[in-house]
């Protein structure tokens, strides 16, 4: 399985819930797949600093994530950028959500990991798959 990470599901990592934790543990096993897009990577930064996280355990808990050479992150390209512009005006998506829509598809992840309400119409649409809990 190759998972996209939304910021919600990062969340949900670094607050240690179980589906979560378990998700990242199968990738550091190599059972699955987790691409981070960057975007994603500074949105969870920025509510770990709003919530008073110090800058180094938001890294030490990055540094964990990625600790299997199947979890990466995503950077954002011309070919993500023009998908994302797309996604936002065809289906009136933020550009943020719109991003890691396009991340997801462009790298051919099976799931986006997401609770966002942004993502229903995509999902509706088979544009991806969304996961929550």
């Amino acid at each position: 399985m190759r998972y996209c990470a939304d910021t919600w599901f990062l969340l949900h990592v670094f607050e240690k819930d179980p589906k979560a934790v378990s998700i990242v543990e199968d990738t550091k096993r190599g059972k699955t797949q987790l691409l981070i897009p960057v975007i994603v990577f500074a949105e969870a930064t920025k509510k770990l600093l709003q919530k008073g996280i110090p800058q180094s355990l938001i890294d030490l808990f990055f540094s964990g994530v990625e600790a299997s050479d199947k979890a990466a992150f995503a950077i954002a390209d011309k070919l993500i950028a023009q998908e994302a512009a797309r996604i936002s005006l065809t289906y009136n998506v933020p550009l943020i959500d719109s991003f890691v829509a396009a991340t997801a598809k462009i790298h051919a992840c099976d799931v986006l990991l997401a609770k966002d309400d942004d993502y229903t119409l995509l999902a509706k649409k088979k544009y991806i798959k969304v996961q929550s809990w």
